[in-house]
């Protein structure tokens, strides 16, 4: 009964720390908003795509029927692309607080 809620909340906190992590490197490396936003939101779907890819390239005869796969792929990523688009936000703004701030 607890485990649907507790594995609900780690994939939420696995794909906000993911996008949050891209766009703070992608913040420091460019100072620009708007490429860290991009990029952050945009890891996920890389990600998913290319998990997807990985496993067309080494699908076999006794594996899941692909509809199922690309299916399951399109759903995540229908749910994923969203948080990780709040996630990225939530750091840029932080990061953009931050910096003004302290100046730089």
């Amino acid at each position: 009964m607890l485990i649907l809620p507790l594995f609900i909340v780690g994939i939420i906190s696995g794909v906000a720390l993911i996008a949050g992590a891209v766009a703070a490197v992608c913040r420091l490396l460019t100072k620009s908003n708007a490429v860290s936003l991009t990029l952050g939101t945009l890891s996920m779907p890389v990600l998913i795509g290319a998990s997807l890819v990985d496993w067309i390239m080494t699908m076999e005869a006794d594996d899941t029927a692909p509809g199922n796969v690309i299916i399951g792929s399109l759903v995540a990523l229908v749910v994923f692309t969203p948080i990780a688009l709040l996630a990225s936000h939530l750091t840029i703004r932080f990061l953009s607080k931050r910096a003004s701030r302290n100046g730089s």
